[in-house]
């Protein structure tokens, strides 16, 4: 063998498989969980988001004419939807993953299961059903005749994304299970940031540096240039998301695998 290459433990492979096989088995699980008992079934993946931008849209379009006679026009709809959708998956996504440890209690007592796996999942399922409502507005996009020339930067406003929730779902995941008022603490918070992110509203003005410290921020603006081929956000602000993403997953991680031995005993 020559110097310099290591061989590729076939274990290594197969743990790598077995572990992606099973978080594919527990997403399907989630699914049906939420599902089960409904006539609809997996139909309500797709009624669920359509409904609601049906809703905005009528809301916005018809029922508050000040959207469109604020300067903005028929255009504020479209800007309304493509940062709301994310925003849905995040405020899910955080969530679930808060009591995804204690939901899923008999899981982590009987199995010999990697943990971090039950905090991916609401996140991933969030994040497929954002995607069905994301590819419904994105077909109401062409339908109307708009470019969608900045696709590309979809996928990773998706990974990004992704990156933040699980960071964030980590700790969150490992705090709940010793400390129970979480649930409604974070409801609170989120509700805050909601409106302190540029969800209904663009960034400008004197408050313009303050909204820079919101990941959202840059979140949203590389969402919204992907759909609606707006300008990208300033190269500060994706390079502040990309690092606030990686080191709340990296520190998210750790905090979970060092808090991971306790949570059996009191879950």
């Amino acid at each position: 063998m020559r110097a310099g290459i290591l061989p590729v433990k076939p274990e290594g492979l197969a743990n790598t498989y077995a572990r992606l096989h099973l978080l594919r088995e527990l997403i399907k699980r989630d699914f049906n969980a939420r599902f089960t008992g409904s006539a609809l079934g997996l139909a309500w993946a797709v009624l669920q988001p359509l409904s609601l931008v049906a809703l905005y849209w009528f809301v916005f379009t018809f029922m508050i004419p000040g959207g469109r006679a604020g300067g903005r026009g028929d255009t504020y709809i479209y800007f309304l939807i493509a940062g709301l959708l994310p925003w849905l998956g995040v405020n899910e996504g955080l969530i679930r993953s808060t009591t995804s440890i204690v939901d899923n209690s008999s899981v982590v007592r009987r199995l010999p299961l990697r943990s971090e796996l039950l905090v991916i999942v609401p996140n991933a399922s969030a994040l497929i059903f954002e995607c069905v409502g994301l590819a419904i507005f994105l077909a109401a996009l062409v339908a109307r005749g708009m470019s969608l020339r900045s696709l590309w930067l979809l996928p990773l406003a998706l990974a990004l994304q992704l990156v933040l929730q699980l960071g964030v779902g980590f700790f969150l995941a490992a705090l709940y299970v010793f400390f129970r008022d979480l649930t409604q603490i974070i409801g609170f918070l989120l509700s805050i940031v909601f409106y302190l992110s540029p969800i209904l509203y663009p960034v400008g003005g004197r408050y313009e540096k303050f909204f820079f410290w919101n990941p959202m921020t840059a979140l949203l603006g590389l969402f919204r240039s992907a759909m609606l081929a707006s300008p990208l956000p300033d190269a500060a602000s994706l390079v502040f998301l990309l690092f606030v993403a990686t080191t709340l997953l990296g520190a998210g991680l750790l905090f979970f695998r060092r808090a991971q031995p306790t949570l059996v005993d009191l879950i």
